[in-house]
């Protein structure tokens, strides 16, 4: 059984799950939000486990270099095993998902398929790999606001985060880039060099950074927002310059920055709206 838990990541389902259930209290503001709400965290966090024993099926041969204390390269559990388990969580989702709303089961079902998509075949494709975890991520913010019926404020909130994880996925190459070139991986930082993949990974944060302005620009939030939001913008702007200044030896603290910094917006835009 621990073995199993360690294959879905519960900190990294839940965490998903809770970015739905936020997103959707968001979307809903102060009123009690709807149960196709809760569902969708359910179905969330069945698709994010799945996709988390998939990518192991599929990554095996780089996690024993990359990862070997996980749980598929020690033998803990065996890749039939694996593959099995991933598929009862897929079909937990899709159940989940054709409980919710219409909306909710056209951005959810089409998420599931890319998942497998992005671990079998585009996971090892430059850039296309680090596009489709983005956009998966940013996706689930949308897909809370789908299913409390209103999708604008979570947009914008799906933009910042969108950015700040495509910048995230590429330091995150740049990280594993010893085990990725002995398995003959094409990721950015082995095309193109770990000198321009930071800059470009630099840039996609400064996108991320300016997107938390978008809702007060546009009126939806105010003073206080910016109160708020203004001071992760600052440790963000570090992280921009740890990169454009090529402190590799912090790289794993970036990726861990940038992650904390997508939930504190998130939790800021929830503030917020409560509070409005």
């Amino acid at each position: 059984m621990k073995a199993y838990l360690e294959l879905i990541r519960p900190s990294n389902s839940l965490m998903a799950g809770f970015a739905v259930f936020l997103s959707g209290m968001i979307a809903a503001g102060r009123h009690v939000p709807p149960l196709d709400v809760i569902l969708a965290v359910l179905g969330t966090v069945c698709a994010s486990s799945g996709g988390m024993v998939i990518n192991d099926y599929f990554d095996y041969d780089i996690d024993v270099i990359n990862r070997p204390e996980r749980a598929l390269p020690r033998g803990a559990v065996t890749r039939k095993e694996a593959l099995v388990f991933a598929l009862i969580l897929f079909g937990l989702a899709f159940l989940f998902i054709a409980l919710t709303n219409a909306l909710c089961i056209a951005l959810g079902y089409p998420a599931i398929v890319l998942i497998v998509v992005y671990s079998w075949k585009l996971k090892k494709t430059p850039f296309i790999g680090n596009f489709v975890v983005a956009f998966l991520t940013s996706l689930t913010l949308v897909y809370g606001g789908a299913a409390a019926g209103n999708i604008v404020l979570v947009t914008m909130l799906a933009i910042c985060a969108f950015f700040a994880n495509l910048s995230r996925e590429i330091a995150k190459d740049i990280e594993d880039i010893k085990g990725d070139e002995s398995l003959g991986s094409r990721t950015l930082p082995i095309l193109w060099g770990v000198k321009r993949s930071t800059l470009i990974s630099a840039g996609f944060l400064l996108l991320g950074i300016a997107a938390t302005f978008l809702p007060y620009f546009s009126g939806l939030f105010g003073w206080f927002y910016l109160l708020l939001v203004i001071p992760v913008d600052v440790v963000m702007m570090y992280v921009v310059w740890l990169l454009v200044t090529s402190q590799m030896d912090k790289i794993n603290m970036i990726q861990k920055l940038e992650k904390a910094g997508m939930y504190a917006v998130l939790l800021i835009f929830f503030v917020s709206k409560m509070l409005q």
